[in-house]
């Protein structure tokens, strides 16, 4: 027999479709016009194609955004709800005639309490201070809005159930307290089974040192705007706690158990708990899913190996037509092609290889997967987890040596990489190209080898060739990762499209729609009228 922990979250998973969700309440609900959305869709997906995000956050900083820009430029606060859930509507992000318009007032109640307690903790966004405070409670009014119009009814179950059969079992090598364990077990059961991002777990952190924040009233807020400063560093070091990565990593091993359960339950709603309640046919489901999951691993790895080569393909040409080649030509005065197609071919030739050599799960995998399931259904707790312990103290000797041997590592990687490409004869220029692309290559090989390795719940014993390889590449890594976050933060055409087309455009759109609505309003009286 399935444990009561299990059968509460078949019925979660069960319940989880929107639209069963919001069945049977108030008729009237919130609309946009079709052809307005097919063009408002169109932007979000070129806006979104330039500022690549997973998908599951792509409506929570949506919000995020729309709710930045309309603050910023002071439209009618009154109204900002229903602009803000249309917006969303025409965007794709929430299906049209779903919401009810009692949203409305929930929605602008919540906007309006993050408003009174930016005001009451005296934060002004003229302020650098200040404008990132802001920035700060903006994004956690996002969290909660999304939650409100969208319940994450799945990530809920999720959660619930990972922390009930694995949060028990977890020991933890630190002086910490229970409550503040418990917490981080919390913090990484979401960045794990749902990719939480800084914003959504700062908002549980929020949540767990304002428990009545839902709910809170004037009185309420004014309490919690006098200690604003404390609890935005308190959710700081909780963020920051040293332990933090090693228990991600603990759940991200076990994630595949659940994501396996989950798409049993979804696949077979009806039949859920009799299949649960069957050994055999769960054993037989775990198999068949494992091998779909498999599958499709292996598919969106094939399609996101073409997405990066042509990306960097292109890319590295228009770098060679706008730059390499002029400065050869007209600084340099002496064009040599061996660069120029090294530079050209080799990163997309490099990927295509790291693709290649990127593997799926094996058999043995699905079977420790099976493993973990059957403890996790009838048991109620997963006894294979392991302990965390503390961090390796080193000591000042140890710590100055390392650092030193991975200077000396990044040195020689590096040097002798620039050795054989200047007795090529690349220039200066040519040769920080071929770096940074190098650089980018192994971090996009990194991002393509996790999604696999998200599957994969063994563990995998690394032969001498592939740890020497690994060491080799790491300092192109590192450089990879400062670069990747480096540019994200300097998207010019994130900046275009935020604060120069992205406001007007929304505004004509809005615009249009009302138009269009007037116009129906005229046509229906005139209908009405040869009644």
């Amino acid at each position: 027999m399935i444990t009561e922990v299990a059968q509460k979250f078949i019925g979660l998973i069960k319940r989880s479709d929107l639209k069963v969700f919001y069945a049977g309440e108030e008729i009237n609900r919130i609309q946009v016009d079709v052809f307005i959305s097919r063009i408002a869709l169109i932007y979000e997906k070129i806006r979104n194609a330039i500022d690549y995000k997973e998908d599951h956050l792509l409506r929570k900083n949506a919000i995020q955004r729309i709710l930045w820009r309309r603050l910023n430029i002071q439209l009618n606060s009154d109204s900002l709800a229903l602009s803000l859930i249309k917006e969303l509507i025409r965007a794709g992000y929430i299906e049209n005639n779903l919401i009810p318009e009692g949203k409305i007032a929930e929605i602008d109640v919540m906007i309006n309490k993050y408003l009174t307690l930016a005001n009451l903790s005296g934060i002004k966004k003229t302020t650098t201070d200040g404008s990132h405070d802001f920035k700060w409670l903006v994004s956690l009014a996002a969290c909660e809005i999304e939650e409100a119009l969208v319940p994450p009814i799945q990530h809920v179950a999720l959660t619930g159930f990972a922390y009930k059969v694995m949060g028990s079992e977890i020991k933890i090598a630190d002086k910490i307290k229970e409550e503040e364990k418990h917490l981080q077990i919390k913090i990484a059961i979401q960045r794990a089974l749902i990719k939480a991002d800084i914003a959504m777990v700062s908002y549980l952190i929020w949540r767990y040192y304002n428990p009545d924040w839902h709910q809170a009233d004037h009185r309420q807020i004014l309490q919690i705007a006098k200690k604003f400063k404390n609890l935005q560093a308190a959710v700081d070091q909780q963020l920051s706690y040293h332990l933090g990565e090693k228990l991600l990593r603990l759940f991200k091993k076990y994630t595949i158990v659940f994501d396996v359960l989950k798409e049993i339950i979804l696949s077979n709603p009806q039949e859920a708990e009799k299949i649960f309640n069957d050994p055999e046919e769960l054993e037989f489901q775990i198999r068949t899913t494992c091998e779909r999951l498999y599958k499709k691993s292996r598919s969106k790895l094939r399609r996101s190996i073409v997405r990066v080569i042509i990306y960097i393909f292109i890319t590295k040409m228009l770098l060679v037509l706008l730059i390499e080649l002029p400065y050869e030509r007209y600084i340099v005065h002496s064009v040599v092609y061996t660069p120029l197609i090294i530079n050209a071919l080799f990163p997309p030739v490099l990927m295509f290889l790291i693709g290649v050599f990127i593997k799926v799960p094996s058999k043995k995998n699905t079977q420790a997967i099976l493993k973990a399931a059957e403890e996790i259904v009838y048991k109620g707790q997963l006894k294979s987890v392991e302990g965390i312990g503390r961090l390796v103290k080193r000591s000042k000797f140890t710590s100055i040596s390392f650092t030193v041997f991975y200077l000396i590592l990044f040195g020689f990687s590096f040097g002798l990489i620039i050795y054989v490409l200047s007795k090529l004869h690349f220039t200066v220029l040519s040769l920080a190209i071929f770096l940074l692309f190098l650089s980018l290559v192994s971090f996009f090989g990194i991002k393509l080898r996790q999604g696999v390795r998200e599957l994969i719940i063994v563990n995998k014993k690394e032969n001498p060739l592939a740890f020497l390889l690994n060491l080799a590449s790491l300092p192109f890594l590192r450089m990879g990762y400062w670069f990747s976050v480096k540019f994200a933060k300097i998207n010019l055409f994130v900046f275009i499209f935020d604060f120069i087309i992205e406001a007007p455009f929304k505004i004509f759109l809005e615009v249009i729609e009302d138009w269009i609505s007037y116009l129906r309003e005229k046509r229906d009286e005139i209908y009405n009228q040869q009644q």
